[in-house]
């Protein structure tokens, strides 16, 4: 019988080559991991932003659609925003929290009117006159780090 001789191009990889080669490939998926990892997370983050900006918007939109009742005693707008007949924040009028997704959002109202008529541009009448309160209305997600704010107009009737 003959012994099969092999050439040095038909002989296999040495189990060094193998070893290296798997060690590279390890890196390189380690680095991918990462990548994804972190992909998640930002994800995660933008994710929750963009649910306290929508509740900001809905909160603002709820508020404009009640028109709030004109009281002449009110001498700081602030305190069309403050309900001091109910404790759980979630029942104040206007709620000052709410619970979405399994946590609880903190939703705050800063409110502004303005007496003077050059800061709307183009009117001849002030947002007093107008009986238009400028609110800004912004939601911190339970965390405390994450906000999201809208700004509009709620009227005066």
């Amino acid at each position: 019988m003959e012994l099969l001789s092999k050439s040095p191009s038909e002989q296999g990889f040495s189990l060094i080559e193998v070893v290296a080669s798997i060690v590279i490939v390890a890196i390189l998926l380690i680095s991918f991991a990462q990548l994804f990892v972190q992909a998640n997370k930002t994800a995660a983050h933008n994710n929750e932003k963009l649910v306290a900006i929508n509740l900001a918007d809905a909160a603002l939109a709820k508020l404009q659609a009640e028109t709030l009742a004109k009281n002449s005693s009110i001498t700081d707008v602030n305190h069309y925003f403050v309900d001091n007949s109910v404790n759980d924040p979630t029942q104040k009028k206007p709620p000052l929290a709410i619970f979405m997704n399994g946590k609880n959002y903190s939703i705050t109202y800063k409110a502004s009117q303005n007496n003077k008529k050059e800061l709307i541009t183009n009117s001849t009448y002030s947002e007093k006159e107008l009986d238009l309160i400028k609110v800004v209305v912004t939601v911190t997600a339970p965390d405390g780090k994450i906000k999201g704010s809208s700004e509009g107009y709620v009227s005066l009737e």
